[in-house]
């Protein structure tokens, strides 16, 4: 069953911010539930009936000085994954703790930042656990988190922010240190993912008196990833690119449309004498999106997010392809506060999503999902 993302770890989505008394007028807090949950209509051609994940991501934003800001965030989740025979498999448990700041050393254009996951999460998991894992990784189903455990890493990156005539350009680089641990408990080896260099360019302008126009663009390479010692799997470069819009609709009211691609390269496996095997090369992939955000004023309180956005992904051997669309909204209610002061608020969402995954030829199956959340968050007054 490919429908699953190559690669032996990904990385944690963001967590919201947690709201905590004392910390007050100084950063973000905020914390959430999120459940998410997909049915697939062809259980035996995708491996799984039904794969759902309960995420509560806690976190915290600080702006200790008006040049140095600190964030951290984790989460609890529980994710299960229903196998065609009506077998569920089932992993939950903390995951790594990001921790990251940003600083401005000198001059408002120059702004260091860094980042840090921290191994709270569990790396080392079971069969039945590594099941519910690829899950909740693959490229295909959109879910809060990517991993429970990664082994920790840790990097920065340098970025430079100019306006030049109408143009406003942002070119940031950096590189990411990854840490060994051990995948599979009955194994005594060692895994270490690649190195990460970074590298991205940003441009934005103002689009007569109401748009903006911003255009992302960026490159990843990564070092070989080793086990036990020795180099095991080399994987492929990526390139990213992002165009967006964003307008005003009113006084109250805006707008953001955008489409972006990612392209993987091919990653080669590197033959080796390994205590494990199932290593082979991956094609090369292709990720399309685009989509749809709107903020629609309700009173002076609160408002609605709706959004509709495509997601395809497609490989070089027409295996493990498919698309997904979303669409739902999300609310924003002020429930204290104002602009001038800190705000609580509260935000519900809900969507849903339909797919379809190309196994393989001649094996695919169609999906649909759909996810709720609730998000508390108290935001400090300008």
């Amino acid at each position: 069953m490919r429908l699953l993302r190559s690669g032996c770890a990904a990385s944690l989505v963001a967590a919201v911010a947690l709201v905590a008394p004392g910390l007050l007028d100084a950063q973000l807090v905020g914390v959430g539930a999120r459940y998410q949950t997909y049915v697939f209509e062809e259980p035996t051609i995708a491996g799984a009936e039904s794969v759902s994940l309960l995420a509560t991501p806690v976190g915290v934003n600080l702006d200790l000085h008006e040049r140095f800001s600190l964030s951290v965030g984790t989460a609890f989740a529980k994710g299960i994954v229903t196998g065609p025979d009506g077998v569920e498999s089932t992993l939950s448990g903390i995951t790594d703790t990001e921790v990251g700041f940003t600083v401005r050393p000198g001059p408002s254009w120059l702004l260091v930042s860094g980042n840090a996951t921290v191994p709270t999460g569990e790396a080392t998991l079971t069969t039945a656990e590594s099941y519910v894992a690829a899950y909740v990784a693959a490229q295909l189903l959109p879910f809060a988190i990517g991993a429970w455990g990664t082994g920790g890493s840790a990097g920065g990156s340098v970025s430079v922010a100019r306006q030049l005539g109408a143009w406003g350009v942002g070119v940031s680089a950096g590189y990411r240190v990854a840490q060994a641990y051990e995948p599979v408990p009955d194994l005594s080896f060692q895994y270490r993912p690649g190195n990460a260099m970074q590298f991205r360019i940003a441009l934005d302008r103002n689009v007569s008196t109401s748009g903006t126009l911003s255009v992302l663009a960026g490159f990843q390479t990564f070092a070989q990833d080793e086990a036990a010692g020795t180099n095991l799997f080399q994987s492929g470069s990526r390139l990213q690119g992002v165009v967006s819009y964003a307008f005003a609709l009113g006084r109250r009211n805006s707008g953001l449309v955008y489409a972006g691609l990612n392209h993987r390269s091919a990653g080669l496996a590197i033959p080796a004498d390994l205590p494990f095997g199932g290593i082979v090369d991956s094609p090369s992939q292709q990720l399309f999106m685009g989509g749809t955000n709107l903020r629609l004023a309700i009173g002076r309180a609160s408002a609605v997010l709706p959004r509709a956005e495509m997601m395809v992904y497609r490989t070089a051997d027409g295996k493990s392809q498919g698309w997904v669309g979303t669409f739902g909204p999300e609310f924003e209610w002020r429930v204290a506060g104002n602009s001038s002061s800190s705000q609580f608020i509260i935000a519900p969402s809900g969507v849903a999503r339909v797919g379809n995954v190309i196994v393989e030829e001649g094996a695919e199956s169609s999906f649909f999902g759909w996810e709720a959340g609730l998000t508390l968050r108290l935001v400090p007054g300008r």
